[in-house]
């Protein structure tokens, strides 16, 4: 049994869209805090993590666009029912939905916590995740092109905040990283294992696929999409590891936006606000894919057609 979705030519998007909805989904809450929970394992070493955990993800990716490339016309709902069969395959899809699910309850959760932790302590949670949530259902209801072009937009208003990184830089202790390797392979792999829980997010390239109009290209843009991800990841643990000393790190909840507290502008006090800020249209794109995903499962139901091979 084959499970194809009938995509319009009018609903498709490119293969550099496919690449910038997998990095959008890569970049998000887990930028502001994951040099703490990877420096636990690894210590000083902790950039040697991310490099460990960008080659396994590169290698991942491979192979799902080559698993991808049997089945242009069919997402992962559709592949796994023709593998496994249609009970177990909808059950393992069921398994897939759930942890979409618990991904964008953890996303919202984790951004209404900043919020309300560095800017306004005393907002309900239900009124954030209100408007949120409204947001993301009106993005998605528009379709995966205009998915795509919201998740460029936030790129692009995002991406320069890298920049003010030169700020901390100038306080930068580089005697910090030595010496290198001084964590076991086992630290150093238990702190790849750790980043992999911030920079997951490539797999809905399951769901996008089937909408790439130029799928000879998907695993060109998608590989560099991975890579760009990964280089930011690297330049943000680099100068957090030379900004903050250990003991300092493993207090610091939210390092990236202690980075941008350094940040001192004559018409600006407090820089990290604006970064709150500018991370809501971050946070969105990510919601918007993951819900985007359940919402193609649903229309693969009434819009599919199964064939016999």
């Amino acid at each position: 049994m084959k499970i194809n979705l009938n995509v319009t030519k009018s609903n498709t998007i490119s293969a550099f869209l496919a690449g910038v909805l997998v990095h959008g989904t890569q970049i998000g809450m887990g930028v502001l805090g994951f040099q703490r929970i990877i420096a636990k394992e690894a210590g000083h070493d902790a950039w040697i993590s991310v490099i460990l955990a960008g080659l396994i993800t590169h290698v991942t990716v491979w192979i799902i666009i080559k698993t991808l490339q049997k089945y242009p016309s069919a997402d992962l709902y559709g592949i796994q029912e023709d593998v496994f069969g249609r009970w177990l395959g909808t059950g393992i899809s069921l398994l897939y939905l759930t942890y979409f699910f618990i991904s964008a309850g953890v996303i919202l959760r984790n951004y209404i916590e900043v919020v309300q932790t560095w800017v306004f302590p005393n907002l309900p949670t239900w009124i954030l995740s209100g408007i949120i949530l409204f947001l993301v259902y009106y993005t998605i209801v528009g379709g995966i092109r205009v998915v795509a072009g919201y998740t460029f937009f936030s790129i692009a208003v995002t991406i320069w905040l890298l920049c003010d990184l030169y700020f901390p830089l100038q306080y930068a202790h580089w005697e910090y990283l030595f010496p290198i390797m001084d964590s076991s392979l086992e630290n150093l792999f238990k702190g790849m294992l750790a980043m992999s829980l911030t920079s997951v997010g490539f797999e809905v390239i399951y769901v996008v696929y089937p909408f790439v109009e130029n799928k000879d290209r998907v695993n060109k843009s998608t590989q560099w999409a991975v890579l760009v991800t990964f280089l930011a990841y690297l330049l943000i643990m680099l100068v957090s590891l030379v900004f903050f000393s250990q003991g300092q790190l493993m207090r610091t909840i939210w390092a990236t936006l202690n980075l941008h507290k350094m940040v001192y502008l004559p018409v600006l006090e407090r820089f990290e606000l604006v970064v709150i800020s500018l991370f809501s249209s971050s946070s969105c794109p990510i919601l918007c894919c993951i819900c985007g995903a359940l919402h193609v499962d649903s229309n693969a139901s009434s819009d599919s057609t199964c064939e016999h091979r």
